[in-house]
């Protein structure tokens, strides 16, 4: 026989559960086995037989021809046929359970249930007192889809032999995809019982199939139950606070935490963890408690530092999810909220932890409010500005040289806002930081009249860059193809542009004043929702808040295919908000929802129905 023949056949004869040794194999039969496979890839499955057929009577204790007779029999439906074939093997074998289970779900494609069903009980009782044997039908059974009778044979199993710890992860899987979650977990907790650090393992187990608040409540019932029986067992107490998570109940899986925290004695470092997790949900209230806890009971520990600057950022979270502003519609100091807080919690720990690694982060978020949100540009300047000398090969560094071109925008110097923002697009060249570096330097040529390079920059912006940002690159994309001309000089789009440097320089009225004279003069052109949207921002920021509501609302009125359709809507919203009519802002942010289900702005629209509906207090 030929060296690759004989190793073909070696591999043919382990393919079985159960190598046998052949009998009388030459490499006549290595050949016509090969064949025989190719007929059963191509579908030929009566001519495969006929030739399988021959090989097993010559070689009957080959397994593999029996194997790939068997299976040609099943692929034709010739159940009669296979069944015989695995009668007679079992008349030559001495330990017969397996096929016996196999004879079982032969008869069960036949239609015969109560034959299979029998078979199935003859394999138990060869030898009931074995874990495999049940193990055996189980796979049969799985095979089959027969799921229920496999939770009932299973459970036998454990009864019979007397070991409840047996078969835990298979019928919790039984369990799960019978929809019995209360159930699988009831499992998975028995298998914590014996070994915790199968947690990680039981998480990703149930993260499948819990996929409706039905089957997480179902869960938590039972996690909470566990926990009470054996409220030292730690893993109990991770599951059921991953199931709150995963419930969206932040506020109860908090006190999960707390509780384990205090009875492992972590001195705040398992509180601290889940205010992370608690932040990246967008629970904002139930991170900063924690957060504050953290800091409150552990001023000394080492989480402390982190959690107060993630205090800090839960505050100025918080305020942005409320729409809070220091100053109110009219231009006056508002009452303290959390922006007030935020700018106090970083301000504490440059006082605390000057030599902390996150100092320049907190010192460039201090002048980053200073600038956006308390508009206080000279103390904004000098504290970036420290950021960028002290610490210039940081993150923070390379984000208040962000800020400061903005600001220099603001205050009209424009050269050096160019400056600014090449300098960091050439150190950076990639990411996010990058795209708005890019995105600034489209806009400062769009200012200049120079719409070409405008137009350029926007184009060259990563797909993935962060929403807000994409979104303004896309209506600034949109705006420059439909808004070119009608003359050489682009008059219209040239003026509008000098409207928005206004703007952006906060120099509101005479933005206002020059927009009305382009609206009279060009109140046709292409640019009539930009016009429009940019009308009511206006008068927005110089108090005139219901006219500016009713502006925002006109810009899908009268332009209903205008890419502004849904961030006018937004816009009228926040205001109605801030102006305390609630149930009005509910009812416009829905709009959103309805009218414009595809937008960016969706995730913004959700969080704020929420908070206003006072689903986050």
């Amino acid at each position: 026989m030929r060296p690759v023949a004989l190793i073909l056949l070696a591999a043919l004869l382990l393919m079985g559960p159960e190598p046998l040794s052949a009998q009388n194999v030459d490499e006549s039969q290595v050949g016509r086995f090969q064949l025989a496979e190719s007929f059963l890839r191509a579908g030929q499955y009566e001519r495969a037989i006929g030739m399988l057929e021959g090989l097993y009577e010559e070689s009957p204790g080959t397994h593999v021809f029996y194997e790939r007779l068997r299976e040609a029999y099943e692929n034709v439906k010739r159940y009669d046929a296979a069944i015989a074939l695995v009668d007679r093997k079992m008349a030559s074998e001495t330990a017969p359970t397996s096929f016996l289970t196999e004879k079982a779900r032969l008869l069960f494609l036949k239609g015969d249930e109560a034959g299979a069903r029998l078979q199935w009980e003859r394999a138990i009782a060869t030898n009931p007192s074995s874990p495999s044997v049940y193990l055996l039908v189980y796979r049969s059974l799985l095979q089959l889809r027969l799921f229920d009778y496999a939770i009932e044979v299973l459970e036998q199993g454990r009864s019979v032999i007397d070991n409840d710890t047996l078969f835990q992860t298979d019928l919790a899987y039984l369990y799960n995809l019978t929809s019995q979650h209360g159930k699988a977990v009831e499992k998975y907790l028995e298998l914590l019982a014996l070994n915790q650090n199968q947690l990680s393992y039981v998480k990703s187990q149930l993260g499948a199939f819990l996929t409706s608040p039905e089957a997480v409540q179902e869960g938590i019932r039972v996690a909470q139950d566990g926990v009470a029986t054996d409220p030292l067992n730690r893993s109990y107490r991770e599951l059921l606070g991953w199931l709150l998570i995963e419930g969206d109940d932040y506020h109860e899986a908090l006190e999960v935490y707390r509780g384990m925290d205090r009875l492992d004695r972590e001195e705040g470092r398992t509180l601290f963890s889940f205010a992370l997790i608690a932040a990246d949900g967008d629970a904002h209230d139930v991170a900063l408690e924690a957060f504050d806890e953290v800091l409150r009971r552990y001023p000394e520990g080492s989480s402390a530092p982190e959690a107060m600057r993630g205090l800090a950022m839960m505050q100025e979270k918080w305020a942005a999810a409320l729409e809070e502003t220091v100053y109110d519609l009219y231009g006056e100091r508002g009452e303290r909220n959390h922006w007030d807080e935020a700018l106090e919690t970083y301000q504490r720990f440059l006082i605390e932890y000057p030599q902390h690694p996150q100092f320049p982060d907190v010192l460039r978020r201090i002048g980053t409010l200073q600038q956006e949100v308390f508009l206080d540009l000279e103390a904004a300047e000098t504290v970036l500005r420290e950021v960028v000398a002290r610490y210039p090969q940081t993150d923070a560094a390379n984000q208040a040289a962000y800020d400061l071109g903005r600001l220099a925008v603001t205050q009209g110097r424009l050269d050096d806002a160019r400056i600014q923002f090449s300098r960091l697009l050439t150190r950076l060249r990639t990411g996010d930081l990058a795209d708005l570096a890019r995105y600034e330097l489209a806009q400062l040529h769009f200012y200049q009249g120079d719409f070409e390079a405008a137009d350029s920059f926007t184009r060259a912006m990563q797909e993935n860059t962060s929403t807000d940002v994409a979104n303004d690159a896309i209506a600034m994309k949109v705006m420059l193809i439909e808004s070119m001309g009608p003359d050489s000089l682009n008059t219209p789009l040239r003026r509008f542009a000098r409207i928005q440097l206004l703007t952006r320089q906060r120099d509101y009225e005479a933005a206002l004043h020059q927009l009305d004279d382009l609206m009279v003069e060009f109140g046709q052109h292409a640019l009539a929702d930009d016009m429009l949207m940019q009308r009511a921002d206006l008068l927005a920021r110089t108090g005139h808040i219901e006219d500016a509501i009713l502006s925002y609302f006109q810009v899908p009125l009268l332009h209903p295919d205008s890419f502004h359709g849904a961030s006018s809507l937004v816009q009228a919203a926040a205001l109605q908000a801030r102006s305390g009519l609630t149930t009005d802002a509910v009812r416009t942010y829905e709009r959103v929802l309805t009218e414009y289900p595809g937008t960016l702005l969706t995730p913004r629209v959700r969080e704020a129905i929420r908070v206003l509906r006072g689903d986050q207090t």
